[in-house]
């Protein structure tokens, strides 16, 4: 219980941090829903003008927006904080105070990136979803089932890109700086995983070989899920492959951070 306890605290201290910084939220609430408004008049233009699309265009339309809103490749506080501030504190030097606390640091990273996914939800994402359904007209949930089964899996998609962000940060260990590891993965997460373009679009090739990939996790499973396109056993396969790749990438960045944490060098001392 104690050791439960520090964790809640730790998680709790992070969130109280951040939103000190609510200008922060405010800015990337209205980033997104710029960013969404700008995706719904490019798919608007593209589906008027095309013959025939892979999907209807109500299912199109809230598939792209609701995946803006819980885009983990997006520059948000949740996103930002664990890896720019290991970079950071590498560079200063104050890893190593992170490093000989009773708790682990990866887990010290993933109670705040927890936190942060918490407070994130609250301030952009539900606001961004609600707005979206309301003033674009975007669907809401199929059906309950097609609600709880879209609320799990995101949060097993939170568990898929911490990992990943957990192997950006093991590369701040070696290089100091992860601007350019970060802007790779962005485009990487918002191709791969579906974010900005179903995987029906896609050429078969490409389709078949990202259905293999880790970042389905994070867009493409809870949209579909969303949407109503993944239901019944359908759904439960894709929860199920959801925690496979949670656990494996899980275990790649444990593995990764044993290696990385013997080479670090920490400026100053």
């Amino acid at each position: 219980m104690n050791a439960i306890q520090r964790m809640a605290g730790m998680s709790g201290i992070a969130v109280r941090q951040r939103l000190h910084f609510r200008f922060d939220f405010m800015m990337t609430l209205l980033s997104t829903l710029m960013f969404s408004v700008m995706y719904y008049m490019l798919w608007k233009a593209i589906y008027s003008n095309s013959v025939s699309m892979a999907l209807p265009w109500q299912q199109l339309i809230t598939y792209v927006m609701i995946g803006q809103a819980i885009n983990f490749a997006r520059w948000s506080p949740a996103e930002r904080a664990p890896t720019y501030e290991t970079a950071a504190r590498v560079r200063s030097g104050d890893i190593a105070l992170d490093l000989i606390r009773p708790i682990d640091f990866q887990v010290q990273r993933f109670l705040e990136a927890a936190g942060f996914f918490v407070v994130e939800m609250l301030w952009v994402n539900l606001p961004a979803m609600f707005l979206l359904i309301f003033v674009l007209g975007i669907s809401p949930p199929a059906d309950l089932a097609a609600a709880f089964g879209f609320a799990l899996s995101l949060m097993i998609g939170f568990l898929v890109a911490f990992s990943l962000n957990s192997i950006v940060m093991m590369i701040s260990f070696l290089t100091t700086n992860t601007f350019g590891v970060q802007l790779i993965k962005r485009a990487i997460v918002d191709i791969f995983a579906g974010t900005l373009i179903p995987f029906e679009f896609f050429p078969v090739w490409l389709k078949a070989l990202v259905q293999y990939l880790p970042f389905q996790s994070m867009a493409y499973i809870p949209l579909s899920i969303y949407t109503g396109k993944l239901t019944g056993s359908a759904m439960v396969q894709a929860l199920l492959e959801q925690c496979v790749w949670a656990v494996i990438m899980i275990v790649i960045s444990r593995v990764l951070w044993m290696r990385a944490a013997k080479r670090l060098s920490i400026n100053g001392g």
